[in-house]
């Protein structure tokens, strides 16, 4: 229940559908519970009421600890349910999870999102789907209560595969915008003029008009944690090593994300990116 999970979770209430939610911290789920949804004290008893779970969790290490702690999915044995995973993960690791769920007779979809708060508040996310054809389409009117577009993109493992792709770049988007921005500020360039002829022109995509408030006051509330992205182009790197695939921006733009949490801007927006070149401004001009 936490940035993306909480609207997720009303959007598919206000879809029509009957909703229990787990959440490890109890409270965060509270506001929720005032809309008639149903609180769950453990994922197993999640498991044990509904017919179809949705994980939309940080990462590898919160979905394991979801599935395989005492009280966890597994022990509920949820043998002939769907799970549906639309947490960012490598492809490596949706494939090993795939293993592990067809052993126990459940379906597996993997379906990332592409898509920060706002999407996820308005309903407009794009799902990245994988996994057998005739369950995704099952499961379409579902996915398009969180979404505006459901993409199947095959087998299970290639919904994370697309999500891999399009955060690549999402990242360096943002960071080369950033980037452009700290040269301007360097020029004694004004940074609302500099916004104003990026977005009036070809370059004036819809990522870099939904955060340009956020460049021209400096402040950055949170959509999409810049730790998030840290994390995500970790596994981007990886990924591409596995397949072989040369991608020398994202390991610029890595270390440079990287840097942002090691500055203590993890928890803000990732377009507080913008910190981390500024902090290279200040070294080079000791």
């Amino acid at each position: 229940m936490g940035i993306m999970g909480q609207p997720m979770a009303a959007n598919v209430h206000n879809g029509g559908y009957e909703l229990m939610v787990y959440n490890r911290t109890r409270e965060k789920a509270a506001m929720l519970a005032q809309e008639r949804i149903l609180i769950a004290d453990t994922p197993a008893e999640l498991v044990d009421w509904a017919d179809i779970i949705i994980l939309m969790l940080t990462g590898p290490e919160a979905i394991d600890a979801v599935l395989y702690s005492t009280d966890g999915i597994l022990s509920a044995n949820p043998a002939e349910k769907i799970m549906i995973n639309m947490s960012t993960v490598s492809p490596a690791y949706t494939r090993n999870l795939k293993k592990c769920l067809d052993a126990g007779n459940i379906t597996f979809i993997d379906a990332p999102v592409s898509g920060s708060k706002k999407a996820a508040i308005d309903g407009t996310l794009i799902i990245l789907a994988s996994g057998p054809k005739e369950s995704v389409d099952y499961l379409e009117p579902l996915l398009l209560s969180m979404g505006q577009k459901v993409v199947f993109c095959g087998n299970a493992g290639q919904g994370s595969a697309m999500k891999m792709t399009v955060n690549l770049l999402l990242g360096i988007m943002m960071e080369g915008l950033c980037e452009s921005l700290n040269l301007a500020q360097q020029l004694n360039l004004e940074k609302d003029l500099v916004l104003d002829s990026i977005l009036a022109g070809p370059l004036g995509c819809g990522l870099f008009k939904l955060k340009s408030e956020m460049l021209k006051q400096n402040d950055f509330p949170v959509q999409f944690p810049l730790k998030h992205m840290a994390k995500d182009l970790r596994f981007i790197l990886q990924t591409a090593d596995e397949a072989g695939a040369a991608v020398p921006a994202a390991h610029a733009a890595f270390q440079l994300y990287r840097q942002g949490v090691g500055l203590g801007n993890g928890d803000l927006d990732f377009t507080a990116v913008k910190k981390s070149l500024e902090a290279l401004n200040d070294q080079q001009n000791v």
